[in-house]
């Protein structure tokens, strides 16, 4: 299930956000090339929708063949103590709420690793996943005016370089 929303219309409860796996922000590009890109597509779909389709379609097979090919595997792929351990501080030093962090973590990491054909989760798995996993788990912290993701930053940073070091 995929659900989209604008917090400019309101935000929605604590108890309901944590019921979400994965959030992502979306934004406008913020580069003037990236916009007229996007502007090029949208024309072409516009003009020759059917074109368009057969433009983008190989790459559309390709991905959607990994995706394939990941969830037949994601139920293989392993996950170390270590990267729980790491998962665990990550979320108890964000202040996160129970165990759907982690859980969510978890799922997520083991997705991304075998979508790029691995058998086992790394810390850049883990730590890339991070922000769409806990970001809107996170309290609200009316003193921080950085908001969750600078936030999710610096703790996937700060864990990050610990389990570098190996000391998770």
């Amino acid at each position: 299930l995929i659900g989209s929303g604008n917090p400019e219309e309101g935000e929605l409860r604590p108890q309901l956000l944590d019921r979400f796996g994965l959030s992502v922000d979306v934004s406008s590009p913020r580069d003037i090339a990236s916009r007229i890109e996007v502007l090029k597509r949208r024309d072409a779909y516009e003009q020759d929708a059917e074109a368009f389709h057969a433009k983008w379609a190989k790459d559309e097979q390709r991905l959607a063949a990994r995706i394939v090919a990941g969830r037949k595997a994601v139920g293989s792929v392993a996950l170390s103590d270590r990267l729980m351990t790491m998962m665990a501080h990550l979320c108890m030093q964000l202040g996160v709420d129970g165990l759907r962090g982690e859980l969510t973590l978890m799922r997520a990491a083991r997705a991304k690793a075998a979508l790029s054909k691995r058998m086992e989760v790394t810390v850049e798995d883990v730590l890339a996943v991070a922000p769409m996993a806990l970001r809107h788990r996170l309290r609200r912290d009316p003193l921080d005016e950085a908001g969750s993701a600078p936030r999710i930053e610096r703790a996937v940073a700060a864990v990050g370089a610990v389990a570098e070091v190996g000391h998770v």
